[in-house]
């Protein structure tokens, strides 16, 4: 905070104004409080701009002081009628200064006042990380593991964490300003439509968090959020040249009629297009003459409408559009060969006011994405061209309100009402069929939590529940004008999937204790759930190596988890955290056959269906490490170790299927370590970061893989990635990093090899 300290001696009136500005850059420190005396004060804005109405003359001192940076004070003398103005450069140090955090509770809390393992990213640091999606922002994080198979050119990414399966989106939460943007249809996330630099700071809360925000929050929570305009006119244009020839600019522009003021209109608009030739991403020995490079292009486009109507009161609309195309990196005879293309529109519309000492919510959201793929193979010398029509909608209503109940108790409630759909076909070209899903699952949900601080403030504890009822209905499986090449699915068509209902209830209690304020430590126990996806549920079709047919009576999969935790620092400068964590988990999904098996023209394959059949335990232990001895020099460690296996696996027929029990879950890599540094020295910021991998499991039963890549394991990765960028002239930066910088190749899920080295050069202006 800033404290600014009058010492007055005669009664007068008049202004003393003055700007706070860090000593090294000379940028504004905003959001500073500005006192004189004990009680009086006033606080900067954006542009590090104070005023105090003075009513004493005199000798003055004031002392300036904000957290991270050394305290300076000035005397000065005031003359009554005379206006002053003093300035302060403060001096950064060795401290960084702790944020504010919404996600966790719901309310703001600092950081460490929370009883669980939360970890940040500010702009400053979003902006040193070598990246070329918004999610491997997220690579550096303790424990956090990202499945991006192509890079750039991936048309999905899969972020995890703590212990469970890399495949599974849907077992980890995205929020994007507080909407959940996993789909209902496959529990996936579209990464790739986030445009980076509207980012102003990224949650990540690990271990579950069902209590407040329901299903797919088992493994944690990532909530990314916005940047929120503040002056009357600003932009920022990026224009980026990066390896396999891909060209991309991004552009913002926002505003607001009352500049680094709490009330009034604010408006932005942002959007970014990119293409690239690709690279040939299948290995040389399952090149054919129909192989190509698995080319993309994207754009998107985002409004966003606000006003504040004081600083607890304010509405706000948000809209994106975007659209892409990525090839697999086949082509017959289609213009993008095998493609896959998301049309994909996001809204928001947001209130928030504050009625006494109650703060309330409420939320409207829609995500609508047409999913398109293009499917053409020539096989045997027979052509097979169709189409993936794939019509997914998620629609929601989030209402909240948070109060002061009582002394040191602050309660909030909420009601959810969610509704996710699919209507889609494959449609054939090549003969007659058309291949109909449709399925509709309607979410309803009540929670409650305490948060309790005493002791002084040094002890709080925090409990919660939940109720989350849900409906599934409107599901069916069909083919019209069916012919020879899909007549096996036949005699699995359902004009009529059944209806069925599902509840689950998802505690959580913390407790924390922080005798200083450098030192804290924390327990907890926590529930969380994920629901079966549409998929799952109403489709039939074919998957890798047979046939699934639809299953509507899957059960939610459930975690229960205990966590200890701690946070100090020590010698004034050095960081260290670590937690442990314990899992139990009940209910989880895996294919298992059904004992039959079906011709579908090329081979005989199993027919299977997705059955909640199992245990599985998990545990492990984070640890971080960070550090800013200098002014201008950051370094981090982390190390995480995961313990991920099944422990009771029900085989459901004996004759043909895996007993899994003892098999450890797939996609899980037991190691992860991950360092880096970052320097920033007057005009130059320069950052190289390092992550290690380990090993992972190919498949459920730990076997030899012999469909794509011949090996029990995916290898460990040790991966390096640089940035460095300078302010070349006023408002002008350039850029340029490096990922994968020496350039380590290494196959993927699908016996797909990854892009290596690559290379961005960037420029960029702001106003």
């Amino acid at each position: 905070m800033i404290l600014v300290v009058l010492t007055f001696f005669n009664e007068v009136y008049g202004q003393i104004t003055g700007r706070i500005t860090d000593n090294n850059s000379g940028e504004p420190l905003s959001g500073a409080v500005v006192m004189w005396g004990a009680q009086e004060g006033t606080t900067t804005n954006s542009e590090g701009l104070f005023r105090i109405e003075a009513s004493a003359s005199g000798l003055l001192t004031l002392t300036a002081s904000y957290l991270g940076y050394e305290s300076v004070s000035k005397k000065v003398t005031f003359k009554s009628g005379k206006p002053l103005h003093v300035n302060f450069a403060l001096e950064a140090k060795a401290l960084v200064a702790e944020p504010v955090v919404i996600t966790a509770t719901r309310t703001e809390n600092r950081l460490t006042d929370v009883p669980a393992r939360i970890n940040t990213l500010n702009p400053i640091q979003i902006s040193n990380i070598p990246t070329s999606s918004s999610d491997e922002l997220l690579a550096y994080i303790p424990g956090v593991q990202i499945s991006r198979s192509f890079g750039v050119l991936s048309p999905k990414s899969t972020v995890s964490m703590r212990g469970l399966s890399g495949k599974e989106q849907s077992r980890t939460l995205v929020l994007f300003d507080g909407i959940p943007i996993n789909k209902t249809d496959g529990g996936s996330v579209n990464w790739n439509l986030l445009n980076t630099d509207q980012i102003e700071q990224i949650e990540v809360i690990k271990g579950p968090g069902s209590a407040l925000y329901g299903g797919s929050a088992m493994g944690g929570i990532i909530n990314i959020i916005s940047r929120k305009p503040s002056k009357k006119l600003e932009g920022h244009f990026a224009a980026e040249y990066s390896s396999f020839n891909t060209p991309a600019a991004r552009l913002s522009l926002s505003g607001r009629t009352k500049p680094n003021d709490s009330t009034g209109f604010y408006w932005s608009l942002n959007g970014f297009a990119r293409r690239s030739d690709g690279y040939v991403v299948q290995p040389k020995v399952e090149q054919t003459r129909y192989t190509t490079k698995s080319e993309m292009h994207e754009i998107m486009g985002g409004l966003r409408l606000g006003y504040d109507f004081s600083r607890v009161r304010s509405l706000e609309v948000d809209v994106k559009v975007y659209d892409d195309m990525r090839g697999s990196g086949e082509k017959v005879y289609q213009p993008d060969g095998n493609s896959t293309d998301h049309d994909t529109r996001h809204f928001r519309a947001s209130y928030r006011d504050r009625l006494g000492k109650t703060d309330i919510a409420a939320t409207a959201f829609a995500l609508i994405e047409n999913y398109a793929k293009v499917n053409e193979y020539m096989r045997d010398n027979s052509y097979t061209f169709y189409d993936v029509d794939s019509k997914r909608s998620d629609l929601g209503l989030l209402l909240n309100s948070s109060t002061e109940l009582w002394p040191n108790h602050r309660v909030t409630t909420g009601i959810d009402l969610r509704q996710g759909a699919v209507d889609a076909a494959d449609i054939y070209y090549t003969s007659t069929d058309k291949i109909i899903n449709r399925g509709q699952m309607d979410f309803g949900a009540a929670y409650i939590q305490d948060e309790y601080s005493f002791l002084g403030g040094k002890a709080r504890l925090v409990a919660g529940l939940r109720f989350d009822y849900a409906h599934f209905h409107g599901g069916e499986f069909s083919i019209e004008y069916p012919s020879e090449i899909n007549s096996f699915m036949a005699p699995y068509q359902i004009n009529a999937i059944e209806t069925t209902t599902w509840t689950a209830l998802s505690p959580k209690i913390g407790l924390q204790y922080k005798p200083t304020i450098e030192t804290r430590v924390y327990s907890g126990y926590s529930r969380g759930f994920r629901p079966s996806i549409l998929d799952d549920m109403c489709r039939s079709g074919r998957i890798r190596g047979g046939f699934k047919i639809a299953n509507p009576n899957l059960k939610p999969e459930t975690i229960d988890n205990l966590e200890l935790g701690f946070d100090s620092r020590l010698f004034g400068y050095l960081r260290v955290a670590a937690s442990g964590y314990y899992s139990m988990g009940h209910d989880f999904m895996y294919y298992t056959s059904t004992g039959q098996t079906i011709d579908m023209g090329y081979a005989i394959n199993p027919v299977s269906r997705r059955e909640n059949i199992s245990k599985v335990e998990i545990y492990g232990f984070e640890a971080e490490l960070s550090t800013q001895p200098l002014n201008w020099l950051m370094i981090f460690a982390n190390y995480a170790y995961t313990h991920s296996q099944i422990k009771d696996y029900e085989v459901v027929n004996p004759l043909v299927d895996f007993n899994l029990t003892g098999k450890f879950l797939t996609d899980v890599a037991p190691h992860i370590f991950s360092a880096g540094v970052n320097i920033n020295v007057g005009r130059i910021k320069a950052a190289a970061y390092c992550k290690y991998t380990d090993s992972m499991w190919i498949n459920d039963s730990n076997g030899f893989d012999d469909t794509y890549l011949f090996a029990y394991k995916y290898p460990s990765v040790f991966q390096v990635d640089t940035k460095i960028s300078g302010k070349v002239w006023n408002t002008i930066w350039a850029s340029f990093s490096v990922q994968n910088l020496f350039d380590v190749k290494y196959y993927e899920s699908k016996g797909s090899v990854n892009p290596g080295r690559f290379i961005t050069g960037e420029v960029s202006f702001s106003f």
